[in-house]
């Protein structure tokens, strides 16, 4: 299995996936990764249609992106995962999949989110799976664009007023 890149993204497949980082990573298996969207039939069409050309395109649900990186289908390809949420993340570590990286992309506001940064709104259940990651040894990285530096995750946690009492207790 060769998993490039995974990155937690509600926007799913976009134009910064179809252009700037397929052009950076140059994969060529999208694997869509969220049970409730793996299991809409509208959905899984829309998404395949605004495949990049030449790139497979997987619309699963977690625990089958986990199987399908570790079967002997998935050991040639080259493999970016767009999981929806960070709970999605969450459930690919917690699945099996070793993951040095995860990355945060754009987390649209959700009622009852809080802010994070001016792309990341998150829920309390996505901070607890944020911190189940971070816990657990993987690094939680923010960043838009390939080419952009990188921010570690917690260094934003840091920085947002009163968000570390936000990650041990519950969400106001």
């Amino acid at each position: 299995m060769t998993v490039v890149h995974v990155r937690m993204d509600n926007r799913l497949i976009h134009g910064q996936i179809l252009v700037s980082w397929n052009s950076a990573l140059k994969f060529n298996h999208i694997i869509v990764c969220n049970d409730i969207v793996a299991n809409d039939a509208l959905q899984v069409s829309i998404l395949k249609a605004v495949a990049p050309t030449g790139a497979k395109v997987s619309i699963l649900g977690v625990k089958d992106t986990v199987d399908y990186c570790l079967s002997p289908q998935g050991e040639n390809d080259k493999i970016f995962i767009l999981a929806k949420y960070p709970e999605d993340g969450w459930g690919l570590v917690e699945n099996g999949l070793k993951l040095p990286v995860l990355n945060l992309g754009n987390q649209a506001f959700v009622r009852g989110s809080k802010k994070l940064s001016n792309t990341v709104f998150l829920t309390e259940s996505g901070v607890k799976a944020l911190k189940k990651i971070h816990d657990s040894g993987i690094k939680i990285t923010c960043r838009m664009m390939p080419l952009r530096g990188r921010c570690a995750v917690s260094t934003l946690f840091h920085s947002a007023s009163n968000w570390r009492a936000r990650i041990s207790s519950p969400m106001s």
